[in-house]
């Protein structure tokens, strides 16, 4: 067990972690929205909608709804990291949903998708990027 100020110390900086992850994320949500409903955006069809006071954003293509839902966790060295699970809603009646993915981000944005042709991490910092995470994982629900 934490001492009293050692506790305090953790959570305030916990608490700092958190909004700056909260804002990559919703950043990330942003990017999505902005390429999606640009005029020149040449994928017709992608819908969006942010909630992202529950930290949720929502796309929805071909008649599947996906939900990008964000939390963060802390590590083992004690570090917040963001958590994004893609989920895609079936059924009418009630909330079902099957996981179709989900990857990490830090508070750099950096995630633990790794970019196929350059094999490296890919970011959500950016709207191409951003917008390329969420491309495929739309692409993952066509098969459901």
């Amino acid at each position: 067990m934490l001492n009293w100020n050692a506790l305090h110390q953790n959570l305030e900086k916990a608490a700092i972690r958190h909004q700056l992850l909260v804002s990559r994320f919703n950043n990330f949500a942003k990017f999505v929205e902005e390429q999606v409903t640009h005029q020149t955006f040449h994928i017709k069809g992608i819908s969006t909608s942010l909630q992202l006071e529950q930290g949720i954003f929502t796309t929805t293509f071909s008649g599947r709804t996906l939900y990008f839902v964000f939390s963060s966790t802390a590590e083992d060295t004690g570090t917040l990291i963001g958590n994004v699970k893609c989920h895609l809603k079936i059924g009418f009646s009630e909330r079902e949903f099957i996981k179709i993915g989900e990857f990490t981000f830090t508070g750099s944005g950096q995630t633990n998708l790794i970019e196929p042709e350059d094999n490296g991490p890919i970011t959500i910092d950016s709207d191409l990027s951003s917008l390329y995470v969420v491309l495929h994982f739309i692409h993952e629900s066509l098969s459901q």
